[in-house]
């Protein structure tokens, strides 16, 4: 974005110096933003309103809630303007914007997450988007026993050319956001990343709670989160780990990772094998370094009541409670409930920017497997 290099004060003895005609070099190594938060807000709803991307699903400025999107309200990115207003948002400046957005297209559920910064380090981004992506036909259906779960993963697994199709429906969702944002934010300059797909590798706790996830009548479906509570790190610092609680991913990447290890599905480079901490364990092309010293190669199997059982090694871990994408602490279903909160340290959960946009997830909750298994930014899928 537009931006000029800063200065820095003078120390003590450069302001001594300084009196006797000495030349300072108060270079701060630094850049600030030129444009005004208002001229920003505006580009970004000129820019993904040509790309097409209007359900907003929430908007931080320096950690607070401006607009929050709980009620499943369509097409309400233009409310971004009386929100950020009523707020007084363009009356001061800013160090951090947060705008997060959703798209369904082409069997994809995209979270579109955009990062401004005020004042970064000399040739850094001050704005950055990442889009994550998952397929909506892998998240688990109502009735659905855990093998017949499993079958249908690998169903898709085996045919290479699903997952790429989506890897390529993603760039270019992504250089579609990425020309209207350059067209839309006058004196920007954009660059756009090829998509990955990117497996999670579950660990021990995760895999111990296999045994306790409900299958056939007793499905869970993914929750929305509009206000997560706590920041993660590694694979799991990705939009739908904080906006949603999906109890079977963790299960959904172990399929396709066991898969990998024991047939030829999804062996290509462009696949990442991580672990929680966003490690790249091995690609597609030489998986068997992901099976290395991990717990659950062969601990997982399929029990006679439609279920899933773990080896006693592992059943033995205990409970998972919070881990990764799995854990259930998060700040309330439901803006009213979610107790000033709030992504980043929010001062209000239920705060939907005066009052008038109500305005709830965009997206839903239908988000559950992704086509690999995690994040796509701009990206993963």
């Amino acid at each position: 974005l537009p931006s000029a290099e800063t200065t820095r004060g003078k120390n003590p003895v450069e302001w001594v110096r300084s009196l006797f005609g000495a030349q300072m070099d108060l270079r701060s190594g630094k850049e600030e933003l030129t444009v005004s938060a208002f001229s920003l807000v505006e580009g970004l709803v000129e820019g993904f309103t040509r790309a097409g991307v209007t359900d907003l699903v929430s908007f931080i400025v320096d950690k607070k809630v401006v607009y929050i999107d709980s009620r499943d309200v369509p097409d309400d990115l233009a409310l971004v303007r009386t929100a950020a207003e009523t707020k007084g948002v363009f009356e001061r400046k800013f160090s951090e914007m947060h705008l997060v957005l959703a798209h369904r297209e082409h069997g994809l559920h995209t979270l579109i997450d955009v990062r401004i910064t005020s004042r970064v380090l000399l040739g850094e981004a001050e704005m950055q988007a990442e889009l994550s992506s998952r397929v909506t036909d892998l998240q688990i259906r109502p009735g659905e026993s855990a093998q017949d779960f499993g079958e249908r993963i690998r169903a898709f697994m085996a045919d290479e050319s699903g997952i790429q199709g989506f890897r390529v429906h993603l760039d270019v969702l992504s250089a579609r956001v990425g020309d209207a944002l350059r067209a839309a934010l006058v004196g920007a300059k954009v660059s756009v990343e090829p998509a990955t797909v990117q497996v999670i590798r579950p660990d021990a706790r995760q895999m111990a709670r296999f045994g306790s996830l409900g299958f056939g009548d007793a499905v869970e479906s993914p929750q929305y989160r509009p206000v997560p509570t706590h920041q993660r790190a590694g694979a799991y610092a990705d939009p739908f780990f904080y906006y949603y609680y999906d109890p079977y991913y963790s299960f959904m990447s172990w399929v396709m990772l066991d898969s990998m290890l024991h047939t030829q599905y999804w062996h290509t480079p462009y696949v990442n094998v991580v672990d929680g901490g966003g490690q790249i364990l091995a690609t597609g092309s030489d998986v068997s370094a992901a099976g290395d010293g991990w717990a659950g190669r062969d601990a997982v199997s399929f029990d006679d009541q439609g279920g899933v059982s773990v080896a006693p090694e592992l059943a033995s871990v205990g409970d998972a409670g919070d881990v990764g994408g799995d854990g259930g602490s998060w700040g309330g279903g439901d803006t009213a409930d979610s107790g000033g909160g709030g992504w980043s340290g929010s001062d209000s959960g239920g705060d939907t920017g005066g009052g008038d946009s109500g305005a709830g997830s965009s997206c839903g909750s239908s988000c559950s497997g992704s086509s690999c298994g995690s994040s796509c930014g701009g990206g993963n899928d």
